[in-house]
């Protein structure tokens, strides 16, 4: 007997199906005894129904828009402190709404003062200068008048050379 290539590999096609037959059918007998059993019944509230009168609630999405409103543009700039009126409440003109961090306008003010004062010191400075030189122009005036004097008394005398050259 000879056995063909084609006939082994049939027959172990027919050994692999018969063993797959097998575990499936050896799965699907099993005990009914591991079976889940069934949740309980929920629990339910009961109440007793009674007749009487409920309010009626409605809610509503909506934008509240004032008698007057007014736009509030700030005239400086600057971290606020305060806020010195509440929200819905009538105000004037000229009422103080904010209070705003005053030391950056502080600094600014002090260093105004300072340049302030440097620049008066620098115009009396100025100033003793300019009376400085007019107190050296009046000099120069006299020593001018000083030598035309001079001049104007030598002259003579050396013309008629009574003094030395």
């Amino acid at each position: 007997m000879t056995i063909t290539h084609t006939a082994i590999l049939n027959s172990k096609w027919a050994w692999a199906g018969l063993l797959t037959a097998a575990l499936l059918s050896a799965s699907s007998c099993s005990n009914g005894s591991s079976a889940t059993k069934p949740p309980p019944p929920p629990v339910v509230e009961v109440a007793t129904v009674e007749q009487k009168d409920v309010p009626i609630y409605s809610e509503w999405i909506g934008t509240l828009d004032g008698f007057v409103n007014a736009d509030i543009k700030a005239q400086v700039s600057g971290y606020l402190l305060k806020q010195d009126y509440t929200e819905g409440s009538f105000v004037s003109k000229g009422q103080l709404l904010f209070e705003i961090d005053p030391r950056p306008f502080q600094a600014v003010l002090d260093q105004a003062i300072g340049r302030l004062a440097e620049a008066n010191g620098q115009l009396s400075q100025a100033q003793a200068q300019v009376a400085q030189a007019q107190a050296q122009v009046l000099v120069a005036e006299a020593n001018q008048t000083r030598a035309q004097l001079d001049e104007n008394r030598y002259i003579p005398l050396a013309r008629q050379q009574a003094i030395t050259q």
